[in-house]
Parts: structure tokens; sequence; C-alpha cells
């Protein structure tokens, strides 16, 4: 079973702070009413599952009446909201070092379904986001704070303000656009596929003020050992990314992705029955997950699924579905399209 993602605890300050300062308004009740304490968490690990964050970006939004809350809250953002990333942040070099930390380090502040990464183009370093899975993602409100929160993010460090050259956003113009240039200072290019901030070289590649490779050092350990506790399944979790690959091509058996995984297959088993899982739960509980994702895009014939799933006929693909789900996939797509 795939465990649910969270948000580290602390993050939320962010938001109580906006509600107070922003929009005067006493966040004592929204949090409440989302079932999340309004106190500092008594552990800086602490998480909050991403269903109440979901809940609790929707109530302020609807108290707020600003459809723009979440650029707005990023600004309040400080490096000590987020543990080991924030001081591995402000030891940084520079603000190139600073964002592949972020790119390295995603998950200590989320879990939820991100993908960022940082590349260099012809005239820029552009870091890209991207949500591949819907259900696992932040909410529009919590994706708009996290843009603002790394602007403010780099002003803090750099000690002057920072601002992408140019930025692709996935939404639309009409998604009040006049928030998004205010808070960019840059030009926009609305409903791109991927999300993403262009910088100058020379910005991100410039020494900042107090860099300071030890601590940096020292910070990062904490972070990845940090990681590493929050998958409770991370063999699992290995075995099931390497499967998304391998079943288009029909070959995945446990031998080849023992192998891949540089890992006998018995050793592969044994760490499985660790986490209280089978090769074939993982197996199954991926093919599971994948064929419900492409029958609700249906966007896929069921003979395409069967395909990317790894089954060899559409008639097995459809026997396997109906004794994971009781229903056909045809009946399945039937109840997504009267639910939606």
């Amino acid at each position: 079973m795939l465990y649910e993602p969270t948000t580290l605890a602390s993050t939320t300050a962010v938001l109580e702070t906006s509600l107070r300062e922003e929009y005067g308004i006493d966040p004592e009740p929204i949090f409440s009413q989302a079932g999340l304490p309004l106190a500092p968490p008594g552990s800086p690990q602490l998480r909050y599952p991403l269903a109440k964050i979901r809940e609790l970006w929707a109530l302020s939004k609807e108290a707020s009446g600003d459809e723009a809350i979440g650029l707005k809250t990023g600004w309040y953002v400080k490096p000590a909201n987020l543990y080991a990333f924030g001081y591995s942040w402000m030891a940084s070099s520079t603000l190139f070092g600073a964002m592949q930390r972020l790119t390295r380090y995603i998950e200590v502040m989320s879990t939820a379904s991100v993908d960022v990464r940082l590349i260099e183009t012809d005239d820029s370093y552009a870091l890209s986001s991207a949500f591949p899975d819907e259900t696992k993602s932040p909410p529009k409100e919590g994706i708009d704070c996290g843009l603002t929160a790394l602007l403010a993010l780099c002003d803090i460090v750099a000690e002057k303000k920072i601002r992408p050259i140019r930025a692709e956003l996935v939404c639309s113009p009409t998604t009040h656009p006049e928030a998004y240039h205010e808070a960019l200072g840059a030009q926009i290019r609305f409903n791109a596929d991927v999300g993403v901030l262009h910088f100058d070289k020379s910005t991100l590649q410039a020494p900042l003020p107090h860099g300071t490779p030890d601590i940096a050092s020292a910070t990062d350990k904490i972070a990845e050992q940090y990681i590493e506790t929050l998958d409770p399944h991370k063999v699992a979790s290995e075995v099931r990314r390497l499967l998304i690959d391998l079943l288009p091509s029909g070959k995945a058996d446990q031998e080849l992705v023992s192998s891949r995984l540089n890992r006998s297959t018995s050793t592969l088993q044994r760490q499985l029955q660790g986490e209280g899982l089978s090769y074939r739960e993982v197996l199954e509980s991926t093919q599971r997950g994948l064929a419900e994702t492409y029958l609700r895009d249906n966007k896929h014939t069921l003979s395409q699924v069967a395909y990317l799933l790894g089954f060899s006929e559409q008639s097995n693909f459809s026997r396997a579905f109906k004794r994971w789900t009781s229903m056909s996939p045809r009946q399945y797509q039937a109840s997504q399209q009267q639910t939606s």
C-alpha cells in the first residue's frame, strides 16, 4: 500500500502569519476546522497529511476571499520554517547551489508528487516543477505559495531582490494574471506544459555573503538522513519506480528487477518481507494504481492500457482488473464518469 504524502508541520506557520498580517484574520478557527493545532509543533520533524493541508488552504482561501492567497503567503516564509533544508539553504555559497539543494531535498518540506529540476539553457538556469500525480500533488494555493517562498528565500540569502528573467506557468492567464506579474516581476508565458522559472546565470553563480560550506555539508547530511526516514516502504518504492519503466516492455519479472537494483533475488525478497510486502503485492499494486489512472484519464484504449501495464492480452488485463476492483475496466470508467 502506498503511504499518504505529508508536509512538514512547521510550514503551516507561514500561512498562519499570512492570515494574521496580510488579511487581519484570526487563524485559530481555520486551523481548528481543518483539524490542525495552531501551536508550534513540539518536534521540528512533525508532519501533517497532505489531505489536511489541502483542507487548510481551502478554508483559508474562503476566509480571505482572495484567489491569490498562495502568492501573497509565500513572502512570509522563514528558513527556520523548513527544518534542515532551511539551514542548508542559508549556508549555501551560491544561489545555484541553494537551488540544487532544493531539487535534492524537496521531500523535507513535502512528500507530495513533484519533480523539481535545475537545468542550464542557452541564456539561463531553469528551475522547473512538474506534478505527475494530481491526487498526490499540493493544491494550487500551495504551488503558488512555493513560487513566492522561493523568491523570498533568495532575497533573504542574497540580501537583495532576486527575480526570474522570465517564467512559464501552467495556469491560464485568466487566473489572476496581475498577481503573478506583480509577484514574479518577469515576462510570463501562461498555459505551459511545465512550470519553469528562468534565472540569470551570473545571478545564480555569484557568491553569497554568508556562504559556509562546512555548515551546508553538515545540514545536507541531516536532510538526507531525515528523508530516508520518511518512506516506510523505501525498497518497495524503488521497485515501483523501476516497474513503471519496465512494465510496457512486458519484462518485469523479479529476477530482472533485482538485477536492475543491484540485489540478488533472495535479498530483494528479504527486504520486501521486512517491509511487510511481497514482490507480487508490489507488482499488482503498481499495476492497479497505473490502471486506475489510465482509465480515469480515458486517453488510451483498453488494449493500450493492457500493453502499458505489461499484459500480453487485453483479456488478461480485464480479468486482473476485475479481481482487484470487482469491476471490469469499462464499468470502472463508467463509475468514474458518473462521479466526476
